[in-house]
């Protein structure tokens, strides 16, 4: 994946789904198995059986209805927040990196590459990662940059645009 192959900015994961739902993408993608993975630990069941294809489409409703959830006003006000953060592929994934407070597993202003992005309510100040939603601080991509400078990033991490619909005034 590339960020020319993201066509919903604001729903980057789409272009996995769509792509899995007609079999122009498989499990052996790069990002689709540890995501397939991810998927069954968080359903309890076998991380590291051989993927089947319900397993895709499986995946692919549980990332769609992680899509179209809009969070209420109580999980976003526990959600983590995230600072200097912009829209990156790595290693096939869009993500976000930047800077996070409040998170329950990180450090106070740990850089961070998020789990793989589903869908980005810049509007209006939220993110909805794989695992979990983030409020947003300012977008900027110092920290990507100063990852990749410290090759704390895979090489070939690019950066995508993500529509600025008017949340920073």
């Amino acid at each position: 994946m590339t960020p020319d192959d993201i066509t919903d900015p604001l729903r980057p994961l789409q272009y996995v789904t769509d792509g899995l739902r007609v079999g122009a993408l498989t499990e052996i993608d790069p990002g689709i198995t540890p995501l397939v993975r991810t998927h069954r630990l968080l359903n309890g069941t076998r991380p590291f059986a051989a993927i089947l294809r319900q397993d895709i489409f499986d995946l692919c409703d549980h990332i769609d209805s992680l899509a179209g959830a809009v969070p209420d006003l109580s999980a976003l006000e526990t959600a983590p927040c995230i600072e200097r953060w912009c829209g990156v592929v790595v290693e096939d994934l869009p993500v976000l990196v930047g800077l996070v407070t409040g998170h329950p597993r990180l450090r106070q202003g740990a850089r961070t590459v998020t789990s793989p992005l589903v869908r980005i309510a810049s509007d209006q100040g939220w993110a909805r990662t794989f695992s979990r939603y983030y409020r947003l601080g300012r977008p900027d991509q110092s920290v990507f940059t100063a990852l990749l400078a410290e090759g704390r990033l895979h090489p070939g991490a690019r950066r995508f645009d993500i529509p600025d619909l008017g949340g920073w005034t």
